[in-house]
Formats: structure tokens, C-alpha cells, sequence
């Protein structure tokens, strides 16, 4: 099971990687949020790809007979999960991690306003803390090297840590954006490989969600 916690990013960054997986391993052996479900009501909806019920009880009724049905009788899962997780105050990831229990995590960032929950930046580097612990040691962590508040999480895991941004030090780098009319291009490098990526898309998001998406599809 791969996670992708973060304060922002997440979509861009799961939507990359369903699609890497699913050219590697076929659409019906790959999962993901649906929108983005990625919170305590969400993300059971997510794993077992049920809709929302949103305001209507009739509807809920069945999306909860679906669910236990699902859960009981039908054994065919996806042999690849990946899943969002939102987290935006103190015990939010206790809580998802209730839930799941991921072999691969990634984080994007730590930034951003939390004033609608008074959760602090602080409070939002403790419940990725969290993560980063519970993820077995024979499991994998993806780190933004570019974001201090995570790179310091490489220290508080006995899992691997595979590190990636525009940092020299990370261990997946990108190097020489270019931008042009058709999109953007970079230079990338992974261990031993190197090779020039064209994105017909712009923003820097773009580019870190395909490091990531290259790196999960070359150790999953």
C-alpha cells in the first residue's frame, strides 16, 4: 500500500502514480481515491471504492450495504492501493493509520495556513512524525528533499528513505528546467539512470509528482 500525505500536492502527485502503475501492472490490479477522499469518512469510502452519500440518508443506507457487502463477500482487491491522506490537525494520521497500514509513504510538503484549525506547521510535522514511524523498517519512504520540515523526517524512520527534489543531495534529482511553449523539460537522474523528461504541463508540482511516480514504479 502506497500513501501520500502532505499539505499540498497530493492529487497531482497519487494521479501520477496510478498512471505509472497502471501502465506497469494494468487498470484492474491498481486503486486510488476517487476524487479526493482522503479523510476519516473518505478514505474507507477510497479502499473499498464506494461513493460518497453526501446529505442523503437513503443514499448512505446503501452505500454502507454496499460497503459490507464488498468487505464480506467480494475477495478480488487490487493488488496496488494508493491512497491520499488528509491531514490537516493533531490526531488526524493516528486515526487514518487506524485504518491503513502502508508499506510505501510519501510526503510533499509542509507549508501553508492551518489557521482554520489552529493546527501550526509544528502540529502538522508531528502527525507526519507519525507516519514516518509506523512505516516498517522493510518499507519505503519518499522524502522532498526541497522542504526543510521534511527532509528532517529522513532521521526518525528505520525504513528506507529515498530522497527527491532539486537539492543536490536527493537521491532522485531533477537538474535544468526548461520551460517552453510546449510545456517544461528537465534533466533526471535515479541511482544508475539518467534521462531528459518532457511535461506538457507547467508548475514545479508537475515535475516533482513525476519524480515520484517514476521512483514508486521502479521499486513497487
Amino acid at each position: 500500500m502506497v500513501v501520500v500525505a502532505g499539505s499540498t500536492n497530493k492529487t497531482i502527485v497519487k494521479d501520477y502514480i496510478l498512471k505509472f502503475l497502471r501502465e506497469k501492472y494494468g487498470e484492474e490490479e491498481v486503486r486510488g481515491n476517487p476524487r479526493s477522499y482522503n479523510t476519516e469518512i473518505g478514505l474507507p469510502l477510497a479502499i473499498l471504492y464506494l461513493d460518497s452519500g453526501e446529505s442523503s440518508v437513503i443514499k448512505w443506507i446503501k452505500v454502507l450495504l454496499r460497503g459490507t457487502w464488498k468487505a464480506l463477500v467480494e475477495s478480488k482487491f487490487p493488488s496496488k492501493l494508493v491512497l491520499e491522506l488528509g491531514v490537516d490537525k493533531r490526531g488526524d494520521m493516528e486515526y487514518l493509520l487506524g485504518i491503513v497500514r502502508p508499506d510505501v509513504a510519501i510526503i510533499t510538503n509542509i507549508e501553508g495556513s492551518y489557521s482554520d484549525t489552529d493546527s501550526s506547521l509544528d502540529d502538522i510535522f508531528e502527525e507526519f512524525r507519525l507516519l514516518v514511524e509506523k512505516v516498517p523498517k522493510e518499507g519505503k519512504i519518499l522524502l522532498n528533499f526541497d522542504d526543510q520540515r521534511v527532509s528532517d523526517l529522513a532521521n526518525l524512520t528505520e525504513a528506507e528513505v529515498v530522497s527527491y527534489g532539486f537539492n543536490e543531495e536527493s537521491k532522485a534529482r531533477a537538474r535544468n528546467l526548461r520551460v517552453s511553449v510546449a510545456g517544461q523539460s528537465f534533466d533526471f537522474s535515479f541511482r544508475n539512470e539518467k534521462e531528459l523528461v518532457e511535461i506538457r504541463k507547467y508548475g514545479r508540482h508537475y515535475v516533482y509528482a513525476w519524480m515520484v511516480a517514476k521512483v514508486i514504479k521502479s521499486i513497487l
